[in-house]
């Protein structure tokens, strides 16, 4: 019975969300408004710079981590 009542009030809240108007516009079209916004997008482009950035300093270590490994040695090699 808890989780009917669960989905029941999971359902209300995504009605509302996407149907029922504050303002002029519903929560939904708020939330594209503000993601869409000049500085959202600024700030969504930062956000992306700054992980290319620590994605190539982990590559770049983690290659030196496996450059540096002495070469494995096979068990039928003496």
């Amino acid at each position: 019975m808890k989780r009917v009542v669960n989905a029941a009030v999971l359902g209300l809240a995504a009605l509302t969300f996407f149907l029922f108007p504050i303002g002029g516009k519903t929560a939904f079209q708020h939330t594209v408004a503000i993601f869409t916004s000049k500085p959202a997008r600024e700030a969504g482009a930062a956000f992306a710079a700054a992980g290319h950035r620590a994605a190539d300093a982990v590559r770049t270590e983690a290659r030196k981590i496996l450059d540096s490994r002495p070469p494995r040695r096979r068990d039928n090699e003496p």
